[in-house]
């Protein structure tokens, strides 16, 4: 009888065991799942980020940027009629580079791998500046994830900036 009972116990015991080894298993997997997701979308990102943001500096971004800021870019977008077509195109792509980091921040924050300080303040900064830049040239925010749409609009209404649509479009 007391040969039963241990047996009996020490079953339910390795089946407890059992249970609870495949539970960590189960969350072993899903958190490498998200860490896998997270680093395939920054090396998608960072991808495109460099290859866009080398498109564009050609040594010249400064005098680009520098130009279209005096011309008084920003506060009006007529100020990009003082570049050229090709300084035009390289602003472009240096933004449509910046566009990709500052989504993938983003996405970093979002999946929790970037602490509050990185994901405040500097964060909400890079999304006023990225903004402005793409109100200014007409360039929408159609690409990107409804999440980051969602999250320019917030910013850009607290700031009071240019708010573009659920789509991610300027009104016209």
């Amino acid at each position: 009888m007391n040969i039963e009972k241990a047996n009996h116990w020490i079953t339910l015991i390795t089946n407890v065991g059992v249970l609870i080894g495949i539970a960590l298993l189960v969350l072993e997997l899903n958190q490498n799942s998200s860490l896998m997701r997270a680093e395939m979308h920054a090396m998608r990102a960072e991808a495109k980020a460099t290859r866009q943001i080398d498109q564009a500096n050609s040594g010249e971004m400064i005098r680009i940027m520098y130009q279209a800021y005096a011309a008084g870019f920003l506060r009006d977008p007529a100020g990009l009629e003082a570049l050229s077509g090709e300084d035009r195109f390289r602003f472009v792509a240096f933004l449509g580079g910046l566009n990709e980091v500052v989504q993938n921040w983003h996405f970093q924050c979002q999946e929790g791998l970037l602490d509050e300080e990185i994901c405040g303040a500097g964060y909400e900064s890079q999304v006023r500046g990225l903004v402005s830049m793409s109100h200014g040239l007409g360039l929408g925010f159609t690409s990107n994830r409804p999440s980051f749409i969602a999250d320019v609009r917030r910013i850009a209404a607290d700031a009071g900036l240019p708010v573009p649509d659920e789509d991610g479009r300027w009104a016209e």
